[in-house]
């Protein structure tokens, strides 16, 4: 017997029809170029007049690959807009970009139709390593009220790939499109991501859509997809990655159906078929097999060699919690992060160890050993970080995840551990890992989402206790107490600056300070608050000394609102609770009389998401400030977004506010 496999890949529909959807340059009409805004968002620096992508096969070779073809018109209305005569593109492995034509557009004062054509000669490339490359051109003589075309085609190998189709950008768009015909022996799961909704979603049959000689023809489905007047995205403070809020469609790849057909070696009237699928959307069960031997290298089952590397010092206590700590720190301290997450087959914990250095996974897989080595219940935990996206949890993704923690079950109570970073506390994670759930691999029982909770909430303490003095100065003592991220991020800031670097830093970031002496409380502790002990002078602007105005909030002041969309269609992701207090306690000399003090302000979240404070008070010659503010939430909805909004206003209020001091007569 003799077996020939007939494979019917996922492409576009090849025909004629299919490739007259890709668009052809000569579309900028005399309108366009007269255009000086666009009406739905008149300050937009320039609109997206159609994007249009095409995917489609390749019917030049058997082999069968996918072209993808891409338009763009913009037209251009600001200078802040000239960026976008700068295409650059992203390829993998053996992809190639073909057929590269762009044209500029601009309106002569005669009323003619100017083009500027770009020249093949321009095209650059540039790799950007782990088999990516970046290929960019930039059209020419681009202006304010110019139109810019342009098209090319990618031409890809990797036929079960579909790329995202991303409707949306930084700026707003007028129609976007995409279309394809897909065999139908690759079946896709195809999902809208993002807060818009599709304007045109319009799947038909498309019968015998390839013909391959000698092998036969395939039916497609044929998708087309198309959104209208699209907002632009807008990036602001506190969010993720805009992946997970950008509105884009997903590819995910389910299955192939391929045919055997089997041929009797002695007669070839005699044949038989099979119908074969090969599955790439599996069960969990299947994808804890595949993270454990391709992803996890099979690096899971090393206890024995880090057992014979412990101190006996750990493997001698009898605490569980003391000697998981310890096993922590020795992880910790003994690797240095070469800032690599998933390094794939390439891991290698002993080797890692021996060189005492590598990526997230042999740090943090190394530790999991470790824990194992001692008996302590742990598990390996896959999740992306908060630039790569949040992985879906409708079925199996694995390459949605890009890094590996740990978590160990100690006296009922769960830890999740990241020893890549020196300065995080036992039961502390990056802050990078802060995204949604995570996926605990438990390869006994199964796998199963869960959300990180931290132990403690990140909060700064400021004290003062300042005196006026003769020489219009405000001297005495600062104390700083820092828990949680701060405390991690400030240790960090304290050991890799010198003194004096250190110092200088936090006296430009007040341009009144001046600090006589400074003291570190707990620096090493990682498990403890850090305490900062400043001995200050803070110099008073005014011009005279009949008559003081002092603003009381000299340390950790907030001059912008970092909320400044109309409305935000994405939730505000703090990443974790957090909490400020500021207690300030101010003498005044006997010849001074106070005229005014702050006025005491209180504004609560909803939800209990929040409360912020301030309180003044004056008693005899001192004057003593209060504030507090809470975040209790990781997350606020876009529905809570005004009322954050609010919250820093009035934040921004209270620190504007001011104490007036004047002589006596």
């Amino acid at each position: 017997m003799k077996k020939i496999l007939l494979l019917f890949f996922i492409v576009a529909y090849s025909g004629h029809a299919q490739k007259n959807d890709t668009f052809k340059l000569g579309q900028t009409t005399e309108e366009e170029l007269k255009m000086t805004s666009y009406t739905n968002d008149p300050e937009a620096s320039a609109v997206v007049l159609l994007d249009k992508g095409n995917t489609y096969h390749d019917e030049s070779g058997r082999n069968l690959n996918l072209i993808s073809d891409y338009y763009e018109r913009i037209k251009i209305f600001k200078k802040e807009a000239f960026n976008k005569a700068t295409v650059k593109i992203r390829i993998y492995g053996e992809e190639k970009i073909k057929d590269i034509r762009a044209v500029t557009y601009n309106l002569a004062s005669d009323g003619a139709i100017k083009t500027d054509e770009f020249q093949s000669k321009d095209v650059f490339t540039k790799d950007l390593g782990n088999k990516w490359t970046e290929v960019s051109f930039t059209l020419p003589n681009v202006k304010e009220g110019s139109v810019i075309e342009y098209r090319y085609s990618l031409h890809s190998p990797y036929k079960q790939n579909l790329n995202d189709w991303v409707f949306q950008s930084d700026i707003p768009k007028i129609q976007s499109r995409y279309t394809a015909a897909i065999l139908a022996n690759w079946k896709y799961n195809v999902r809208i991501k993002g807060f818009l909704t599709l304007d045109e979603d319009k799947p038909s049959i498309v019968n015998q859509c390839v013909s391959i000689p000698g092998l036969g023809g395939g039916n497609c489905v044929k998708f087309s997809y198309a959104m209208y007047n699209i907002p632009a995205f807008q990036k602001e403070e506190y969010m993720t990655s805009e992946r997970n809020f950008i509105s884009r469609l997903i590819f995910d790849l389910i299955s192939f159906t391929s045919q055997e057909y089997k041929e009797n070696a002695n007669s070839y009237s005699q044949s038989t078929t099979r119908t074969k699928v090969k599955k790439y959307t599996s069960t969990w069960k299947d994808a804890d097999k595949e993270l454990k031997d391709r992803f996890l290298n099979n690096q899971t089952s090393k206890k024995g060699f880090f057992k014979r590397q412990l101190p006996a010092e750990i493997l001698n206590e009898a605490d569980p919690m003391k000697k998981a700590k310890k096993a922590y720190k020795y992880t910790q301290q003994h690797f240095n992060w070469d800032g690599s997450y998933f390094s794939g087959q390439e891991m290698n914990v002993k080797k890692g160890f021996e060189e005492k250095t590598g990526g997230v996974d042999v740090i943090n897989m190394s530790l999991y050993n470790t824990l194992q080595a001692l008996n302590i219940e742990s598990y390996p935990v896959v999740l992306a970080t908060r630039q790569k996206g949040i992985p879906t949890d409708l079925f199996p993704v694995i390459n949605d995840f890009n890094y590996i923690i740990v978590k160990a079950v100690i006296n009922g109570k769960n830890y999740f551990l990241d020893a890549t970073d020196k300065f995080l506390a036992f039961g502390q994670v990056h802050f990078r890992c802060l995204n949604g759930k995570v996926r605990v691999l438990d390869f006994k029982k199964g796998s199963y989402w869960e959300g990180i909770r931290m132990n403690q909430a990140s909060s700064v303490g400021t004290k003062l206790n300042l005196k006026l003095n003769e020489e219009n100065a405000f001297e005495g003592k600062m104390i700083v107490t820092q828990r949680g991220y701060k405390a991690s991020d400030k240790r960090e800031e304290l050991t890799t600056m010198s003194k004096e670097q250190y110092l200088e830093k936090v006296e430009s970031q007040n341009p009144y300070l001046e600090i006589k002496d400074h003291k570190v409380l707990n620096k090493g502790q990682l498990d403890k608050e850090l305490v900062e002990e400043f001995d200050v002078e803070f110099f008073d602007d005014s011009e005279t000394y009949q008559n003081i105005r002092i603003n009381p909030f000299f340390d950790e002041r907030i001059t912008q609102n970092p909320l400044k969309l109309k409305e935000r269609k994405y939730p505000v992701d703090f990443g974790i609770p957090s909490r400020y207090t500021y207690n300030l306690s101010l003498e005044i000399p006997e010849k001074y009389t106070v005229k005014k003090i702050p006025e005491d302000i209180r504004f609560v979240l909803p939800n209990q998401g929040g409360v912020f404070m301030m309180k003044a008070q004056q008693k005899e010659n001192k004057v003593n400030i209060f504030m507090r503010y809470m975040f209790n939430k990781r997350v606020y909805s876009s529905e809570e977004y005004q009322s954050l909004k609010e919250f820093f206003n009035k934040l921004i209020q209270a620190q504007n506010s001011y104490i007036e001091i004047t002589t006596k007569s």
